[in-house]
């Protein structure tokens, strides 16, 4: 039987786990300064997050208006209760491959931490991604894995795959900056950031 990452993270938030120590100490600190140095220079508003998980990191990133979405609706209970006095943050169950957006749902900027190598279905990545650049005005923020694809699988949990590969096949895009990992013994993402070069919105 293939493993099934949604019913995973499903059950974790809903026995109490959290999204891992990339939302926690150091690393959320990392996250939050890069996120929040660009929404203040870029005067961005609004926020998609593909991947909003315990809602932990949330609580560090200067978002004006934000929407979360997760595959867990375990996720979408606890940021709800978390965040039940925030007017400004709304969450949402998403499921890849059923998100018909033709321009209605958009924001300033979308962002996707830590979220694309726990996708191991490829019709899920793909649709992820498809959907996750249909609902950014402007830019596309990624922290992830940059990996060849060959490397060996060693937990369920991850699928490596070559990330710039798939990201070349979104032309509307191109990368203006790649940050390094600040902490790399605590973790092998990096940061990687689109902008919209296409006024296509189709």
């Amino acid at each position: 039987m293939s493993f099934d990452y949604i019913d995973f993270w499903n059950q974790n938030y809903s026995l109490g786990g959290t999204s891992g120590s990339g939302s926690y100490g150091l690393l959320a600190e990392f996250k939050s300064q890069i996120i929040n140095d660009m929404i203040q220079k870029h005067a961005i508003t609004t926020v998609i997050e593909f991947g909003c998980g315990d809602g932990n990191q949330l609580q560090t990133m200067n978002y004006a208006h934000y929407l979360g979405l997760d595959v867990a609706q375990s996720s979408i209970n606890l940021c709800k209760e978390l965040y039940k006095d925030d007017r400004n943050k709304s969450f949402m169950l998403y499921t890849p491959g059923y998100l018909i957006n033709r321009g209605f749902f958009r924001a300033d900027l979308v962002v996707c931490l830590d979220v694309l190598y726990h996708i191991t279905d490829e019709q899920d990545f793909c649709s992820t991604l498809n959907d996750l650049f249909q609902s950014s005005n402007r830019w596309v923020v990624l922290y992830t894995k940059i990996t060849t694809g060959l490397e060996p699988q060693e937990v369920p949990t991850i699928l490596d795959r070559d990330i710039m590969s798939y990201l070349a096949k979104h032309g509307d895009y191109k990368i203006t900056e790649i940050i390094q990992q600040r902490h790399p013994e605590l973790s092998s993402s990096h940061f990687i950031l689109l902008e919209r070069v296409s006024s296509s919105l189709t």
